[in-house]
C-alpha cells in the first residue's frame, strides 16, 4: 500500500483555498472521498455545479512557466465530466497569487514528478499547464 503524504496542515491549507474561491460567489463545498481523485464538489443551493482539485504551492506563480499536475487528476476530471456532464476546475494558491483554470485535454504530457520523497511512484505521466491559462483572483 502506498504511504499517504497529506498532512493536517495540507488539508487545512486546501480548505482555506476552496473557501476563498467559494465564499464570494455564495457557493458551498463538500470534501470528496479519495476514490474520486479530486478534492471537492462545488455546490450551489445543494446541487453539484463543479468538481475541484486544489493545489497549494510554495513558490511564486511566475517562477515556472507551467504547473505540473498528475495526469491521473486530468483523467479523474474527464471521468467525472463524462459521468455527470459537470466540469472540473483546478484551484492553485501560490505564495503570491491565487488562480484557477478549467480542466481540458490539450496540455502536453511528459514524465515527471517529485524526487524528494524517494518514492518511485512519484514519477509518473504529468501534464504541463501553462501559467498563462490561469485566471487570477484578486
Amino acid at each position: 500500500m502506498r504511504p499517504t503524504y497529506e498532512t493536517i496542515d495540507d488539508l487545512r491549507n486546501e480548505r482555506s483555498v476552496i473557501e476563498a474561491f467559494c465564499n464570494p460567489f455564495d457557493y458551498q463545498y463538500a470534501k470528496m472521498p479519495k476514490q474520486y481523485h479530486l478534492d471537492y464538489c462545488v455546490l450551489k443551493q445543494g446541487k453539484v455545479v463543479g468538481f475541484c482539485e486544489v493545489k497549494v504551492r510554495t513558490n511564486n506563480h511566475n517562477q515556472y512557466s507551467t504547473l505540473l499536475l498528475s495526469l491521473s487528476k486530468v483523467s479523474a476530471a474527464n471521468g467525472l465530466k463524462e459521468a455527470s456532464g459537470i466540469r472540473s476546475i483546478l484551484l492553485v494558491k501560490w505564495k503570491d497569487r491565487f488562480g484557477y483554470t478549467y480542466f481540458k485535454n490539450d496540455w502536453p504530457v511528459m514524465i515527471g514528478g517529485r524526487t524528494d520523497r524517494n518514492d518511485w511512484q512519484d514519477i509518473e505521466p504529468v501534464v504541463h499547464i501553462p501559467i498563462s491559462e490561469f485566471k487570477f483572483v484578486g
